[in-house]
This record gives structure tokens, sequence and C-alpha cells, in this order.
């Protein structure tokens, strides 16, 4: 649960007021935030943990988030699901900082990122889970096939045609490929989760 005096560097405990006795409690906009801050907090680290490359990563984001949604928060339309609004805010911030640090350390591309971001979104709930299970399938992979997928979601703006041609393969070779190695990946997942969830 967060805590209010805690919730975030530069998120304020009460708004403008005029009270005479210069002690304010959290004013209405305050306490709504940290109650819905603190109701997605956990689910909403996992999303940018699942994005980021670590955790120190992660919780250096989170802390960028928690600001960033402050900051906006008047801009939250009260019938949308918070959590799918905070997380919008959230995928932005993690590239930003992919960005600010890719001179310092490797980082998925794009692509890669919003991959994961809709595995996420799909399987919310363990999403963790499933992308550990998702790179343990990727390792058994065999060379060739790794570096199909790697090439196609590291290739950032480039068409599927362009890709192909690099790796001598028709583009309609490269789909089919890319099916059956989607699905044997999904199998794997599925199978892997199952265990887990067994053992």
């Amino acid at each position: 649960m967060v805590e209010r005096e805690e919730a975030a560097e530069g998120i304020p405990l009460s708004e403008a007021g005029s009270g005479s006795s210069g002690v304010e409690g959290p004013g209405p906009k305050t306490e709504e935030f940290l109650r819905l801050l603190g109701a997605h907090e956990r689910s909403l680290f996992s999303y940018v943990y699942a994005l980021a490359p670590g955790w120190q990563d992660a919780e250096e984001v989170m802390q960028r988030v928690r600001i960033r949604i402050w900051q906006q928060f008047d801009q939250y339309e009260t019938d949308k699901p918070f959590d799918a609004w905070a997380r919008a805010i959230a995928y932005y911030l993690v590239l930003a900082y992919r960005k600010e640090k890719s001179r310092q350390r490797e980082f998925f591309t794009e692509r890669i990122l919003e991959a994961v971001s809709n595995q996420f979104e799909t399987h919310l709930e363990r999403a963790n889970e499933r992308r550990d299970a998702l790179f343990g399938c990727l390792d058994k992979l065999d060379d060739r096939k790794r570096d199909l997928v790697h090439t196609y979601y590291s290739s950032v703006k480039r068409s599927s045609e362009s890709i192909a041609e690099q790796l001598s393969m028709t583009p309609n070779a490269l789909r089919q490929s890319l099916f059956r190695i989607r699905k044997a990946l999904l199998d794997c997942v599925e199978r892997t989760m199952r265990a887990e969830s067994r053992g």
C-alpha cells in the first residue's frame, strides 16, 4: 500500500488552500490520485519492469512515472480505466529512458517493446511469469530460428520485404517461418506455465 507521505517525490500532499491554521491535509485531488495509485501501483510497476532491462532501471522509470501521472492527473478522464491511462504514460517514459541510456547499454528496440507491451496487456496478471517463460523458450530455439526472430523484431521501420532479402528468403517464406516460430513459442510458453502451475 502506498503511504501518502511517501507516494512520490514531487507530489504535493495538498492543493493550495486558504486554511488559517497553516496545517493542510491532502485535498480531494491528491486523495483521489493516491487512492488510484495505491490500487494500481503494483501492476504498473510489473508493466514497467516487463519493458525495462533490469530492476534498478524499472525503479528509476517508475519514479518518473509517478511524478508524470501526478503532473497530468488533471487530464485523466474518470470514466476510463486508470491503469490503462497510466500504462500509456509509462510506455512513453520507458522509450524516453531507453533513448537516454542507449549509449551506455543495449536496449530493446521500440518494436520489441511494443511486442512485450502487447503481450503484457493480453496476459496482465501473469506477465512476469510469461515473460520469463518466453525468454526461456527463445533460448530453446535453434540458432537459425533465434537469429530470424532477432533480426525481424530488431529491424525498426523496415519492410518485411527488406528483411526477407537480408535473410535470403522470399517475403512469403519469412511470413510462414515466423508463423511457425510464433506458434512453437506459444505452445512452449503454455507448457511451461502449466508445468509451473502444477509444480
